[in-house]
């Protein structure tokens, strides 16, 4: 594979939070610490005094998690050895996490998780010692079976179809090897492809829930990276965040999150979460039960049901990165641009906890390009595919370019001639007002215009070679249909293959700066 890149504010990827985050300062109120260097030494100094029973209890608890998965990680010793280092107080965590989708998911997710690996590398060999980790967190709790059910191969959608509801970590296999095995016998694929898919079926034929098979299919093709797989819907790690638990069923951090959701709308920036009263979920078989008061489910103190319930409580996306830094020696989290959005609404629920939220990094993107187009089409200036169809099809048609640059010229000249003429006019006939008769003139003119582009559309849409031009740049620089978001993973499995030091050079720190043009 080879790596090329672009700067990130000159795409589509970019947008006025991540600028304003990066470069203003309307958002400083809103996070701890800055999303560098600085910061991250700032988080650090302030973990430190993580306690060692948290420690105990997440290590304990990820040799059972590993173990109930049939894991062996006697034959894994880079996980093995993070997890063992997190006893240490020198060693802290990167983060990032991701619903459980079938497969693994679409490609974003392995950017995600390049970051925290390339992260704890490279801040290993800044701060040298100190240990940090890559932890991938699974959003097993999460209820939204239709964001993580269905897959995309070749542009088109294959859904996995259950009953099943509630949690869908605790939800069961059934069907999904089958899924996977109907994606091999309809398409045409690659041997790369085809092991993915044939591991895949097999991982989650033997596997008795989505948790299990989804830490055991990302456990085989980066567990050699040393990466920490987390479920957080545990009763050892849930123990911990019991206090916190008990505020929600008393409705205690509502107003925090609310007072916070507002000064981020004033200072120009929507709000990604809505708040509620309470930010727990019951978890019942099949089911996944929003508590909004605790008298509709029982007469019991806060106190006492948390006591009885807190292996099947749940915390809901507002809550559920304060249960992640609860439980964690984390500095800092990788996120996409709306869950960086939505952690900015949780400072004043940190704040009442006297929490620091972790230094907060913006996942990086990439589009994967077959390398044999590189040379007819990618050669240089790659920033320019970000332009839109009529200037992209341009660019590579001079000729047409040149005639459409002078019926341009014509039509400035006009408007021009229009100005000059209203100005001899309204200096000859003072008592003359023409404004309006300009005013619909020029609308003609305009009218006129967009008649033309969609004549200009035509004309390269009728061009055989402009066509391909046009293909590529629906294909993989579409802003409509973002391809890390919308192809699955298994359609790029390769990316499995990337070295540690392919990693570490392109993703992680100043990775939030550009855009990653990926030819294979």
């Amino acid at each position: 594979m080879e790596f090329s890149s672009v700067i990130r504010d000159k795409t589509f990827f970019s947008n006025s939070l991540i600028e304003e985050y990066y470069k203003g300062k309307k958002l400083k109120p809103f996070h701890t610490y800055s999303p560098d260097l600085d910061g991250i030494a700032e988080a650090i100094k302030r973990k430190s005094s993580f306690s060692q029973q948290k420690r105990d209890n997440l290590v304990r608890d990820l040799y059972r998690q590993y173990k109930e998965a049939d894991i062996d990680l006697d034959n894994s010793s880079l996980v093995k050895n993070n997890i063992d280092e997190l006893k240490n107080p020198n060693t802290y965590t990167i983060t990032t996490g991701q619903q459980i989708h079938l497969g693994l998911g679409p490609i974003y997710v392995i950017y995600k998780i390049f970051d925290v690996i390339a992260l704890s590398n490279q801040l290993k060999r800044k701060f040298n010692d100190k240990n940090f980790v890559p932890v991938f967190w699974m959003a097993t709790e999460d209820h939204d079976l239709e964001e993580i059910a269905t897959v995309s191969y070749f542009g088109k959608q294959t859904k996995w179809n259950t009953e099943q509801s509630g949690a869908v970590g605790r939800m069961n296999t059934d069907g999904v090897a089958e899924m996977y095995q109907f994606l091999m016998d309809t398409y045409q694929i690659s041997d790369v492809q085809k092991d993915f898919l044939q591991r895949t079926a097999q991982i989650y034929r033997q596997s008795s829930n989505l948790a299990i098979a989804f830490r055991k299919l990302l456990h085989e093709y980066l567990g050699h990276t040393g990466l920490i797989i987390l479920d957080a819907d545990s009763k050892e790690l849930k123990s911990s965040f019991t206090s916190v638990m008990v505020d929600e069923l008393k409705h205690k951090n509502s107003q925090a999150l609310i007072e916070t959701s507002q000064l981020l709308e004033s200072a120009g920036f929507k709000n990604q979460l809505r708040v509620k009263s309470c930010n727990l979920f019951l978890l019942r078989k099949n089911d996944r039960i929003r508590i909004n008061d605790i008298k509709d489910f029982t007469n019991k103190t806060p106190e006492d049901f948390t006591k009885e319930e807190y292996p099947n409580l749940s915390p809901n996306a507002a809550l559920r990165p304060l249960y992640q830094e609860w439980i964690l020696p984390n500095i800092g989290v990788v996120l996409g641009s709306s869950e960086l959005n939505y952690w900015f609404q949780l400072k004043g629920l940190f704040d009442t906890y006297d929490m620091p939220l972790p230094s907060m990094m913006l996942r990086t993107s990439g589009i994967l390009i077959h390398s044999k187009f590189r040379e007819k089409y990618f050669n240089n200036h790659l920033v320019d595919w970000f332009n839109d169809e009529t200037t992209i099809a341009l660019n590579h048609e001079q000729e047409l370019a040149n005639i459409k640059n002078s019926h341009q010229k014509n039509i400035e000249s006009i408007k021009s001639s229009i100005q000059v003429y209203d100005e001899a006019i309204s200096d000859t006939f003072k008592d003359l007002n023409l404004v309006n008769k300009w005013s619909k003139l020029l609308d003609k003119l305009s009218d006129i215009e967009k008649i033309i582009e969609i004549k200009w559309s035509q004309k390269i849409e009728n061009s055989s070679e402009l066509k391909k031009v046009l293909k590529m740049k629906r294909s993989y620089f579409n802003p409509s249909q973002i391809q890390e978001r919308t192809d699955h993973l298994g359609m790029h499995a390769r990316l499995f293959s990337l070295k540690s030091d392919v990693i570490n050079d392109n993703f992680g720190l100043e990775s939030n700066s550009k855009v990653l043009i990926i030819f294979y």
